[in-house]
């Protein structure tokens, strides 16, 4: 890339692989701009993380969101497998064998980098949800839906590993 600006969109469009434009406000752009967003926090969680495991995985995840958004903005073919949705079932049930049970429900607080887990759960279930919405008008295929459901779970049990422990559970009637 030579020049970071393309000036094509200054007129409210931007530009897919195949050449067509489409409004910067299509809910598609919703979509890319969340996984985009996601992975601007998981780059936060992981300069808040201390741990090379955690760190290993979410590199793993970042360069997949990569794959993902421009699978969504059609540059590239399905390139996200039931093997990723795997992988990261793994990486859940490997965390979660080291975590306390859940018997209530906890807040998205705690240690910056369990915090910084929690809102990065919340921008992929937002990602998730818009992608079902873009879905209805364009072609994403169900594996990117599938993988940002999962991959929000993994969020959440990383969350908990990054608290140590030190979980802030919800009180009713607070």
């Amino acid at each position: 890339m030579t020049r970071i600006y393309t000036r094509s969109g200054d007129q409210g469009q931007t530009g897919l692989a195949d050449g067509s434009r489409l409004a910067k406000n299509d809910p598609l752009f919703e979509v890319i701009g969340d996984i985009d967003e996601l992975n601007a926090q998981l780059g936060m969680v992981r300069a808040l993380n201390h741990e090379s495991a955690i760190d290993k995985q979410l590199s793993c995840v970042q360069h997949k969101l990569f794959d993902l958004g421009a699978q969504v903005a059609q540059y590239k073919a399905n390139n996200v497998s039931a093997g990723d949705i795997e992988t990261l079932e793994n990486w859940i049930d490997g965390w979660q064998d080291q975590l306390p049970e859940l018997k209530q429900f906890i807040l998205p607080a705690g240690t910056q980098a369990g915090s910084s887990a929690h809102l990065a759960r919340s921008i992929c279930r937002r990602a998730e949800r818009q992608a079902w919405q873009a879905e209805e008008n364009h072609q994403i295929e169900t594996e990117v839906m599938q993988y940002l459901n999962r991959l929000s779970d993994y969020l959440f049990v990383l969350a908990r590993v990054l608290n140590g422990g030190d979980e802030v559970f919800w009180q009713a009637d607070s």
